[in-house]
């Protein structure tokens, strides 16, 4: 198997793994707090997450990880106070949908970008610089708007 038929494979069943994951969880009744566990932690690692994939700019959180992990299509476009990213399609969210519907769009992809976007410009999570306005789990794309 050749390498990039490798990389396609580990991406696959990593997302797969974390929609498994999270319908675990929604099922347990315990989705909403591990979820609100995992922000905290999101917080505290962000910058080593962003160290070690290099990323040093708050759009090229959502351009890295797309190549990284081959989940969502995430593409960036400037706006006047920053950016909007805009995912049409998402392995994480199609697989959580198959496997019973629970949302893992937060605690496995957002929050951790939300944290790293944060990181990188010195602001908090939650001050507003970080609003997503949609998702694949319930629109036709998932838009997060980012300011700056």
């Amino acid at each position: 198997m050749d390498t990039e038929k490798k990389l396609a494979l580990i991406q696959n069943t990593y997302a797969a793994a974390l929609a498994e994951t999270a319908n675990t969880y929604a099922r347990m009744n315990v989705l909403e707090c591990v979820v609100a566990t995992k922000a905290e932690r999101q917080e505290q690692t962000a910058e080593a997450m962003l160290n070690m994939m290099g990323i040093a700019s708050a759009d090229e959180v959502f351009t890295t990880l797309a190549e990284v992990f081959g989940c969502a299509d995430w593409h960036t476009a400037p706006t006047e106070n920053g950016f909007i990213a805009t995912a049409k399609a998402c392995k994480l969210c199609a697989l959580s949908k198959r496997m019973g519907g629970a949302n893992a769009c937060h605690g496995w992809c957002l929050n951790p970008m939300a944290a790293m976007v944060a990181k990188l410009t010195g602001r908090e999570v939650g001050d507003g610089m970080f609003t997503v306005r949609r998702t694949l789990m319930d629109s036709d794309a998932c838009e997060v708007e980012v300011a700056l």
